[in-house]
């Protein structure tokens, strides 16, 4: 493994540095600042840690964000230059809101859009997207629950949730009447909440693109999920096929039914540039594969990822084997989160983070990679 130093004299010239993250013992924090230091070995970039806390410079720092960029955030990061995808490892769109789940679908009947909603986003995206709704009050999200209701079971996700959690399947009037007034309780609708179909024996695959300085990689993978220290089921993490090069290599390698699920991917990335203004160096999208209450099978985008995220780790495992081997064109590489005291790092991993955590208790964290077939 590499190692990397921290500088933060009067110049950032050469330096890798982080932005929205907080120096926090928590596992994300850790966990992101692992990434930096990560891809700042990649970069033979010094680590400078927080952007924040930088003294000044010319402007030339390469950042790791922690969320997607806008607004102001994307200032301070770019300054007058603006977005561009070889500064950061990440993406930038012109409003927070068009970086959430609520923009996978239309609005709620009855809702008023909220600033900077893309009206003609969710329409376009339709065709990739499951039936769903995005509301932002409790009478748009009862009515477009009650709709969604005469289909089959309701997901209701928080917008603002990651990782699993913040989800609940509502079956009946009753239970979703139950879950949206819990929700209102405890502030969700402030947020926004997706409604959409429920799907059963689901399997969740990744997709995505990622360019790393003159590193470009393209992958397809499932994800895993976990049982946390309160016995929740979760993300556990992420297996990829991961090639050299961009999409079209990719569906290049992989079997038909693959490559219909990297296209469904691609549609929506597509959109998101066309629609949304989106720039970005890292791409992820959640595509799931299911059987609706009808029985038939289904396959759509789940949600976008223009940040660093679970698969990260994975992501920049692959990168550093096609660094290292000019000649490699495929890798396999996962990243793998566990919790508990008893897991244990295996021989050759990355760790990104290991230790006792204050919200979530043990976990470990770690990225490996092997041979692709």
């Amino acid at each position: 493994m590499g190692s990397s130093t921290e500088d933060r004299g009067s110049s950032d010239q050469g330096l890798l540095v982080t932005w929205g993250c907080e120096d926090a013992p928590t596992h994300q924090a850790q966990t992101h600042m692992a990434l930096a230091r990560h891809a700042a070995e990649l970069l033979r970039r010094r680590f400078g840690g927080r952007l924040e806390d930088a003294a000044g410079g010319d402007g030339a720092h390469y950042c790791i964000p922690r969320s997607t960029l806008f607004a102001e955030d994307g200032a301070a990061v770019f300054g007058a230059a603006g977005p561009d995808p070889a500064r950061f490892f990440g993406g930038w769109v012109p409003a927070g809101l068009l970086a959430t789940k609520a923009i996978v679908h239309p609005l709620a009947p009855g809702e008023t859009p909220p600033e900077g909603w893309p009206a003609g986003f969710a329409a376009a995206a339709c065709d990739v997207a499951l039936v769903g709704a995005s509301a932002f009050t409790l009478a748009g999200a009862a009515q477009a629950g009650r709709r969604l209701l005469d289909r089959g079971p309701v997901r209701i996700k928080a917008v603002g949730a990651s990782g699993g959690v913040g989800q609940f399947v509502a079956r009946s009037q009753d239970e979703l009447d139950r879950v949206l007034e819990r929700a209102a309780e405890i502030g969700l609708l402030d947020g926004g909440l997706v409604l959409e179909e429920h799907l059963e024996n689901v399997k969740t695959y990744s997709v995505g693109e990622v360019m790393l300085g003159d590193l470009h990689a393209a992958y397809v993978g499932t994800q895993d999920l976990t049982s946390n220290n309160a016995g929740e089921e979760v993300y556990g993490g992420s297996r990829l096929f991961v090639v050299r090069g961009g999409y079209p290599e990719l569906l290049k390698l992989v079997p038909p039914e693959v490559a219909k699920l990297c296209a469904m991917a691609m549609r929506f990335d597509q959109l998101a540039e066309r629609e949304l203004g989106l720039v970005a160096s890292r791409r992820n999208y959640d595509i799931i594969v299911g059987t609706d209450h009808a029985g038939e099978q289904r396959s759509a985008v789940l949600e976008q990822s223009w940040r660093v995220g679970g698969a990260s780790p994975a992501e920049l495992a692959a990168l550093e084997v096609f660094d290292r081997d000019p000649a490699r064109r495929h890798v396999i590489a996962a990243s793998v989160e566990r919790y508990g005291a008893a897991a244990v790092l295996p021989e050759n991993a990355r760790p990104y983070f290991h230790g006792t955590d204050a919200e979530v208790g043990p976990i470990l964290k770690y990225a490996s990679v092997q041979d692709a077939p």
